[in-house]
């Protein structure tokens, strides 16, 4: 087959190859079309030639996004072998390996490559994608610029047996009956598509439900199944939580724990699972809503897989209510991806509004996907384009979001622009906007908060936490980012004056957004996404984006490391997120229900822990007076929950001012 012209105006730039496919390449494999996830795979990819190529042409072989990385050595994974003299070597791609010919290739030649050959490593990575990954091979001729892809094939990952059962079950009840959903997974994660089992059902005393439920391709819902016994349950008297309070004895289990509080488990031939709590609450009159704000793909900018892939697992596998793909603006390549450059290649409307599609597609009654984008300026950035020294100590990555009604007029900030590459940039295009501006690992160096840049008024919400690890505190200790800066800090802004609610994000790249498992399927790649993807709940009336992002404007929203972990935070008639004016000693009373037995509680105050506390299991109420707090003086006050499996959730601070009274 003769070689196919290519016009280089045609391959998009941020790619090095084409395709071209050939038939009759003389290519085989041992590839089978379906592979588990986790496996040990030794995949064999032979060329005959069927022409002859110059020396110094290169032969790149590219595995599936998520492999164990290509590497070739005396230590390695890969070998490539062939009848011409030639180079082994994988470069910057973690998933390519080239091989140089020194001689002239004749017809005929041959070259293979091997990989896991010993079958001693599982290779195969840990992600069932919905949509099929490939593995391809390219040819570049001596002095042509572009790969040519002559050949492809795709695969479909498929999950492992079920190791374990995800139960959900809303977080707030509202008085009416509400669903059970149960998913069957695999030890990484995924949906074992083959489960189709009837399982029990059981759970604390006060709640009614079935005795089992039928899993179906691994998934099941069962439509306003669970209901609340009993009337709703007495709470203690304060003064009773405050006297309890002061003794150093386990706390009681009050009854209100027991009535108004409860969760469902499951446990089949050995496998488990357990839901997070639904709570009865006369306080709380919306729902709670969880979900991942910060998702990368590889069709937008720098994910392994696709929005599809996104999407349909933040729905249909971990059950979250709401997803936002936020993928950077001009950024298309990274190095476990294949054959990517780095290139500016800004979001155009086009790109755009085929994300704002993906969003419409997938938006429902049951789940909203919200149109996002992550601004990703940097200090270098600013100072090459401005051509003087940045006035900022740091330039965060900020996601943005938008009402999916609005998001067709949003204005695509270009972080590598003269127009876009300050943070005052960013605001300045935003400001009479309707969205939502979230700084990103503000704690981190380079890519951290300048605090006295930020613009209080446009960001009342800060993640406090996502897979690159805590940012709540510096010197910590708790899940720490690889760098990190005092003067980025939760606390250090919050003790400037800033006034900002808490969310928990992933920063996922894996496209595995709320993965119910320890993280580990990035590690082989970039040891920065070294945690469990943080999730967000946002306390909304409605289940749409607006009614989302209005509510994280508002701070009713809370973080956590990945479990559903109830916290509710009170001071008078106050809930997390608001302030309050008070006239005497504050009251802060606090409720807790884990998704497993808790470690501890403890009660932040101006950045010091005042008061802690440890349940019996997995669910605890106190109270505690703040007699240091005068009056003129102000606080802010926020619940940190620690389980003994090692997640962690934060709630929003309430800011309290102590006022004269009448």
């Amino acid at each position: 087959m003769e070689k196919k012209e290519m016009d280089q105006k045609d391959i998009p730039n941020y790619l090095d190859f084409y395709e071209d496919f050939d038939t009759s390449a003389g290519i085989s494999s041992n590839i089978k079309n379906h592979i588990v996830v986790g496996s040990k795979q030794y995949i064999k990819i032979e060329f005959i030639a069927q022409k002859a190529y110059p020396k110094r042409s290169e032969f790149r072989f590219v595995i599936p996004y998520g492999w164990k990385p290509i590497q070739i050595g005396e230590k390695g994974n890969t070998e490539i072998s062939s009848s011409v003299r030639g180079k082994a070597k994988t470069g910057i791609y973690k998933i390519m390996a080239i091989f140089r010919i020194k001689d002239e290739m004749k017809e005929g030649d041959i070259l293979e490559f091997h990989y896991n050959s010993f079958e001693v490593e599982s290779t195969a990575g840990n992600v069932a994608y919905f949509d099929k990954v490939h593995f391809a091979f390219d040819i570049r001729e001596r002095r042509e610029k572009y790969f040519r892809r002559i050949w492809m094939k795709e695969i479909q990952m498929v999950a492992d047996k079920a190791s374990f059962f995800h139960i959900k079950i809303p977080s707030v009840y509202l008085n009416e009956p509400v669903d059970i959903e149960v998913v069957a997974l695999d030890k990484y994660g995924n949906k074992d598509g083959n489960y189709n089992e009837i399982v029990k059902l059981s759970g604390d005393e006060c709640l009614k439900f079935p005795s089992s439920v039928k899993l179906s391709n691994g998934y099941a819902k069962l439509e306003g199944a669970l209901r609340f016994k009993s009337d709703y349950g007495k709470e203690p008297k304060i003064k009773k939580l405050l006297r309890e309070n002061k003794n150093y004895y386990e706390l009681p289990e009050y009854s209100e724990l027991k009535t108004n509080i409860g969760r469902l488990y499951i446990e089949e031939k050995g496998i488990l699972g357990s839901s997070n709590p639904i709570v009865w609450d006369k306080d709380i009159a919306s729902n709670l809503y969880w979900g991942d704000t910060h998702i990368h793909t590889r069709e937008f900018s720098d994910g392994m897989g696709t929005a599809n892939d996104a999407y349909s697992y933040a729905k249909e596998v971990v059950l979250h209510d709401f997803a936002a793909i936020a993928d950077h603006t001009n950024q298309k390549m990274n190095t476990w991806m294949d054959g990517r450059l780095f290139s500016l290649n800004p979001y155009s409307k086009e790109v755009w509004n085929k994300l704002i599609n993906f969003c419409e597609k997938f938006t429902d009654e049951n789940f909203v996907a919200i149109p996002a984008y992550e601004w990703s300026g940097r200090l270098e950035y600013a100072e090459a384009i401005v051509g003087t020294e940045c006035p900022y100590d740091a330039i965060s990555d900020k996601v943005i979001m938008f009402p999916l009604e609005d998001a067709q007029k949003a204005p695509l900030v270009d972080y590598i622009s003269s127009e876009g590459c300050l943070q005052e940039d960013l605001y300045n295009q935003l400001s009479d906007r309707e969205c939502v501006i979230i700084s990103h690992t503000p704690i981190s160096w380079p890519m951290g908060t300048s605090w006295s840049e930020v613009d209080e008024k446009l960001e009342q919400v800060v993640e406090i936490y996502s897979m690159h690890g805590s940012s709540e505190e510096f010197g910590g200790g708790y899940r720490p980012l690889i760098t990190n800066r005092k003067e980025g800090s939760v606390r250090y802004a919050l003790n400037k004056g800033f006034k900002l609610g808490f969310i928990g994000g992933g920063d996922d790249h894996y496209t595995h957004p709320g993965c119910l498992v320890d993280q580990h399927k990035m590690i082989n790649f970039a040891p920065t996404f070294r945690y469990r993807p943080g999730i967000a709940g946002i306390f909304s009336e409605k289940l749409s984006s607006k009614s989302l992002l209005n509510n994280l404007r508002k701070r009713k929203c809370y973080a956590t490391t990945g479990e559903r972990i109830w916290i509710k935070i009170k001071i008078n008639n106050s809930l997390m997120g608001e302030e309050v004016d008070v006239t005497k000693p504050p009251i802060i009373i606090v409720t807790v229900c884990g998704t497993k037995k808790v470690e501890g509680v403890e009660l932040i105050k101006n950045g010091t822990c005042i008061a802690v506390n440890a349940p019996k299991n997995d669910r605890i109420k106190f109270a505690y007076q703040d007699n240091d707090l005068k009056e003129g003086e102000e606080a802010y006050y926020y619940v940190r929950v620690t389980q003994f499996d090692g997640s962690r959730g934060w709630s929003s601070p309430i800011w309290v001012k102590y006022v004269q009274g009448d």
